[in-house]
């Protein structure tokens, strides 16, 4: 439920179309004295999918339209535990994969990300000696220039 506030709101009434994944569980890991608890997370869960599908207008107060029609999925699991958490995983690493060869990207080759990887040697060394920060492009060096002025003052 943590994820409601903003987050949801953005699902809801956000200026993009985001599709969402609702993923729960039917029985608890807990005790049965939590049962209620966890059936109000159920609610919660299905509630919000609905509210996505159906939408509600208000003609009283325009702010509180929500237009409805935004696509999600809810994925119900009986249990959580390794087998189904697998299939889950599975089920999104099959997904990247295809997304992937529709939209003609490697997803699983991250040149981006060994970039950053290869670039973080240097920012590091900047991040030990504050000299080495005058090497690196204004912005990323002001930064560690910060980093070193705020440790000096804690």
């Amino acid at each position: 439920t943590n994820g409601q506030h903003s987050f949801h709101q953005l699902l809801h009434q956000g200026s993009h179309l985001v599709p969402a994944d609702f993923i729960a569980v039917v029985r608890s890991q807990y005790q049965d004295e939590l049962e209620q608890q966890h059936k109000h997370l159920l609610a919660n869960c299905f509630s919000q999918s609905l509210a996505l599908m159906e939408g509600n207008a208000d003609e009283q107060e325009p702010h509180k339209n929500i237009p409805g029609n935004k696509p999600s999925n809810t994925l119900l699991l009986s249990t959580l535990d390794p087998y189904n958490l697998g299939s889950l995983i599975a089920l999104y690493e099959h997904k990247v994969y295809v997304q992937s060869v529709l939209w003609k990207i490697n997803a699983f080759d991250q040149w981006g990300v060994e970039l950053g990887k290869k670039l973080s040697k240097q920012v590091f060394n900047a991040l030990l000696d504050a000299n080495g920060a005058n090497e690196l492009d204004d912005s990323t060096a002001n930064l560690i220039k910060l980093v070193h002025k705020w440790k000096t003052y804690s």
